[in-house]
């Protein structure tokens, strides 16, 4: 059986659809497809091309595994999408759609899919029911009855280019007997129009989720005059909550959004490391109350920069980075402003210009969303060396690992031998600079950076290289 195309118009643009069926069961019978055909779509100037470069997915034999073990041995479905045209950028919106079965189907949260783009071996899969629905497809005419409809990847392809998709689907290891003999159907949607690729501080700008509180963007304003100097503006963007969506790509791991941030060069995107590098001290020999001479700075400086990639390395800014230090019964509005005041240290700088550091205790105090009984305001107004007495405000906390000590960037104000850390707790807490904790690269990017695809969902993170 050969795979069905068909071609339909939505309002928002052309659409391809490449269906799939794959029956699954443990040493199972599967119908695969192959198909050969290269679709292509023309309106004017816009031309997109879709083509099949390997058969569809087959499961067959299959049995639930780990993310590892699936997308070390699993064969990908691959595709490729081209813009033909010279002169118009394209968007896309790769869509996975589920289609009721003749029998009993697979619940839609045993099925694990990955994506990779341009060769990319994506590092983790995603529940298929906990992936973003796109209700723009709910009443597209497919081969079945359509279920629901998963976005798995989105972004843009530049004029005159094209772009390799590799997709992995799998039951997840957490499945037992009850998908005995079951089966799961579902279609590939790529959707594509005519559109100018968005820089990633616009796609913050003007994300819509949680923009007051909750599980993701929020306006962070800052009112005091001092700051008004050296470039700083009154208004952020933090990413809040327990997971917000704020995934991207760097040097083919997974790190975070922190935000738009403040910098005295203007206002930057600040990323972390989503896991830790290590554990690592702050100072290995003599005690420096000095990030500027501290061993981790000329680790990451001398040693860590030079294992990235060249692309990697060319997207990061150098910024100069506020060292202003604070004691510990502050809030987080209070630490914000203590950060980025001059001569807290005396003769020590309060300023480093450098391209990767460790972040702040207001980044993290910022990074709360609260919770039902808590609010934000609460949590930001509460000394981050007791934020723990309030759990809420720890338990929507993405930059909190529990049971995990993080370094800040921040040395103690009154201690020569120690630096602030975020403890195991949650709290803020001074501790001896050559003890081992956990240290998350963070560095900020260049302005104007392009999305090349994704949504910043932990499936489909921000690409912009």
């Amino acid at each position: 059986m050969r795979k069905k195309y068909k071609i339909a118009l939505l309002i928002i643009g052309l659409m391809i659809i490449a269906t799939f069926y794959t029956g699954v069961t443990y040493a199972l019978w599967v119908r695969t497809f192959e198909g050969n055909e290269t679709n292509v779509i023309k309106a004017g100037c816009f031309t997109i091309g879709f083509q099949e470069m390997s058969k569809s997915i087959s499961l067959k034999n299959t049995y639930p595994i780990k993310d590892s073990e699936a997308l070390q041995k699993s064969k990908p479905y691959k595709v490729k999408i081209s813009n033909t045209c010279d002169t118009t950028d394209a968007g896309y919106a790769i869509t996975l759609n589920t289609l009721n079965v003749n029998g009993t189907k697979i619940d839609d949260e045993k099925i694990k899919v990955a994506i990779g783009v341009n060769n990319q071996t994506p590092s983790a899969g995603n529940i298929l029911k906990n992936m973003e629905i796109n209700q723009e497809t709910a009443n597209l005419e497919l081969d079945g009855t359509l279920l629901t409809s998963y976005i798995i990847n989105t972004g843009y392809i530049e004029k005159s280019t094209s772009k390799t998709f590799d997709l992995y689907l799998w039951i997840d290891s957490s499945a037992g007997n009850e998908v005995m003999n079951q089966q799961f159907e579902a279609s590939i949607v790529v959707t594509s129009y005519a559109t100018k690729m968005n820089t990633l501080e616009t796609a913050i700008q003007t994300e819509n989720s949680a923009r007051n509180a909750g599980n993701g963007i929020i306006e962070v304003s800052h009112s005091n005059s001092e700051l008004a100097n050296n470039n700083y503006k009154n208004t952020e963007y933090r990413y809040v909550g327990a997971n917000p969506n704020n995934y991207i790509m760097f040097q083919n791991e997974t790190w975070r959004i922190i935000g738009l941030v403040n910098t005295m060069e203007g206002p930057r995107i600040k990323i972390i490391r989503d896991q830790p590098l290590r554990d690592a001290t702050i100072l290995l020999n003599e005690a420096k109350n000095n990030w500027t001479e501290s061993s981790l700075q000329e680790y990451y400086t001398n040693t860590y920069l030079n294992t990235l990639n060249e692309e990697s390395r060319n997207v990061i800014d150098t910024v100069t980075w506020n060292l202003g230090s604070a004691i510990g019964t502050l809030n987080t509005l209070s630490w914000y402003e203590e950060e980025k005041k001059e001569n807290t240290f005396g003769a020590n700088p309060n300023i480093w210009s450098g391209k990767i550091g460790l972040i702040s205790p207001s980044d993290y105090g910022y990074a709360t969303s609260g919770g039902a009984t808590i609010d934000r305001n609460i949590c930001l107004n509460t000394e981050l060396s007791k934020l723990s007495e309030k759990s809420e405000c720890i338990a929507n906390n993405w930059l909190f690992i529990a049971n995990k000590s993080q370094w800040f960037l921040t040395a103690s104000l009154q201690n020569g031998e120690k630096y602030w850390t975020i403890n195991e707790a949650g709290d803020l807490e001074e501790q001896n600079a050559n003890s081992a904790y956990a240290d998350r690269p963070t560095l900020y990017l260049k302005a104007g950076l392009t999305v090349k695809s994704g949504n910043g969902t932990p499936g489909n993170p921000y690409i912009i290289f």
